[in-house]
């Protein structure tokens, strides 16, 4: 628990292990893009924006575009209640099994879990965007708690982070 609170103090997130330097280098840059986001949409009540609502279109903005660069693809994920009823947040599944998301950053799986309790990850291991559509309550609403939420800065700031990994700048 003091990992958490200091986490929740720092949004430093511990995340998995990260053996190579690639994998270290991954993570430094897509926490860049966490902080970036996070300067762009801000936070309520300590809560990234982003990660109140538009979740769902950072996860597949963020999807297109990595998916388009790296051999390595990723898949959205998504934080369910328990029972499956409810949607509570959408992330990315990175290819050395943690999670990511614009507002938190960089997750292992039991930290996202311990953000929200009494939840499971289920995967979306083929795209599917009336899957995406219905779990994240259309893509396309209004975003009251991000009111200034863009796809257009969203993609921009994506794209400038993916560029600094090694292979980004090539658009497959």
């Amino acid at each position: 628990m003091r990992v958490l609170a200091a986490a929740l103090r720092s949004r430093q997130w511990p995340a998995g292990k990260h053996g190579t330097s690639a994998d270290k280098r991954r993570v430094v840059v897509l926490n860049r893009l966490r902080n970036e986001i996070n300067v762009n949409y801000g936070y309520r009540i300590g809560a990234p924006r982003i990660n109140l609502g538009p979740c769902g279109r950072f996860a597949y903005v963020f999807h297109k575009q990595w998916n388009t660069r790296f051999p390595d693809k990723i898949t959205i994920a998504f934080v369910m209640t328990t029972d499956g009823s409810q949607c509570r947040h959408v992330v990315v599944r990175l290819p050395d099994g943690n999670y990511y998301d614009g507002g938190n950053g960089v997750l292992a799986k039991q930290t996202l879990l311990t953000l929200f309790p009494g939840s499971r990850i289920d995967e979306m291991p083929e795209f599917d965007l009336q899957l995406l559509e219905k779990r994240s309550y259309g893509l396309s609403r209004s975003y009251p708690f991000c009111p200034n939420y863009s796809d257009n800065t969203t993609m921009s700031v994506i794209d400038s982070h993916l560029a600094q990994l090694p292979g980004g700048n090539q658009k497959q």
